[in-house]
């Protein structure tokens, strides 16, 4: 059982962030997308399996995993693909999580500058999605997931206290906010408004509620 699952990307890393928010966190198995094998082993985790083509892993740390894995297979496991692919290794490494049915996944290094790497880090969340498995995109300021059902964000729980609502279909109907600052009650959600965008729970309220019909939302908790 993989259980609660971590995905280490190559995106930016706030090492500061990483342990402190890893350290209320109970990890089950890690994972590495290629050159999220250095943040790994920058932040001194015991790494389980690691992909990619490695091409922008430090050759030394890359040679240490190396060695581990020839002297004990149950230690981490690295499994190469081709540099020239179809798909990203983020992409290839969140398939094959999902495929092995963890409880959860948490995704660090998934944000940064490039953000074609960052919309097809969220566009891939569609895939946990739809097997039910929770899959979040976390950063320092930010916890990205989506959603195709209704949901209650407890304020206890909460990464900040903004909440954002985006469409990520091309329209989410009969979207109804309740406990929130600003409600709403049945209004569509198209692509193209900013409607759902830095809403808050309401003042004295511990929870809030999303109810919508059809679609899917992208849901953001920020924290400035």
């Amino acid at each position: 059982m993989f259980g609660r699952t971590l995905i280490i990307g190559g995106g930016e890393i706030d090492l500061m962030f990483c342990r402190e928010y890893l350290a209320k966190c109970e990890i089950n198995t890690i994972v590495c997308a290629d050159s999220g094998l250095d943040i790994a082993f920058q932040l001194g985790l015991p790494v389980n399996y690691a992909m990619g083509d490695f091409d922008s892993v430090s050759k030394e740390i890359l040679l240490q995993y190396e060695n581990q894995e020839a002297e004990d297979s149950q230690k981490i496991r690295l499994v190469r693909y081709p540099a020239e692919k179809d798909a990203t290794d983020m992409h290839l490494v969140l398939d094959w999580v999902v495929d092995r049915l963890p409880s959860e996944i948490l995704i660090l290094g998934a944000t940064g500058r490039r953000l074609d790497h960052f919309l097809a880090n969220v566009n891939i969340l569609m895939k946990p999605l739809s097997y039910g498995i929770p899959a979040y995109i976390i950063d320092p300021h930010n916890r990205i997931y989506l959603l195709d059902h209704s949901h209650i964000f407890r304020r206890e729980e909460m990464f900040g206290n903004y909440i954002s609502l985006i469409p990520f279909t091309e329209e989410v109907s009969a979207v109804y906010l309740r406990g929130f600052k600003y409600e709403l009650e049945g209004r569509n959600f198209t692509l193209g408004e900013s409607i759902g965008v830095s809403n808050e729970l309401a003042e004295k309220k511990d929870a809030a509620l999303l109810e919508f019909g059809e679609g899917v939302l992208i849901a953001i908790e920020s924290r400035d």
